[in-house]
């Protein structure tokens, strides 16, 4: 009888092992696939700059208390969104801490202040700028950060077409 339980317990073990096992392998497929993926948007990149990004990537989630798998999609969101690669970890510190203030995901916080920053300009608000801007709105008004970020779309102002509108002369007489 002590055989039989010691049996099954050594096969739920054994079981138990080969599922972490295959949750972990799953778990570095997903990561590594969201590399190459943030890669994909660095053409110009190194080997050596992949491997850098790895780490950066794992220290950077270490350090904020956050995964791989909510750090690699954001870290690709705010290069796409123009967040120059020399700063994107300084970027995403400002984008963990306004996710965590504002009790949202972290994709939602870089696009969000990704949305400020590209429809102003950096020159006229930076990062942080716009996540305690932003965060000012969430905490005096009745919306969340991520109600706030899904919806800047319809009043901050397209920088392309300001730009356009701004370099028009009026014509002369």
């Amino acid at each position: 009888m002590i055989s039989g339980a010691l049996t099954g317990a050594l096969l739920a073990a054994g079981q138990a092992a080969v599922a972490f096992a295959n949750e972990s392998l799953a778990e570095f497929q997903q990561f590594e696939k969201g590399i190459k993926e943030v890669y994909t948007l660095l053409p110009n990149a190194s080997k050596e700059s992949l491997g850098a990004m790895k780490q950066d990537v794992i220290d950077f989630s270490v350090e904020v208390g956050r995964t791989t798998d909510e750090t690699v999609p954001a870290v690709y969101q705010a290069i796409s969104a123009g967040v120059p690669q020399e700063n994107v970890f300084d970027f995403m510190k400002i984008a963990s801490d306004a996710a965590l203030g504002g009790v949202t995901s972290l994709e939602v916080a870089v696009d969000g202040i990704t949305s400020v920053v590209n429809a102003y300009g950096e020159e006229a608000v930076d990062a942080q700028q716009a996540s305690d801007l932003m965060f000012t709105a969430v905490k005096g008004g009745k919306t969340t950060f991520e109600e706030l970020s899904s919806s800047l779309f319809n009043v901050i102002p397209d920088r392309k077409s300001t730009r356009l509108n701004s370099s028009h002369e009026l014509p002369s007489r």
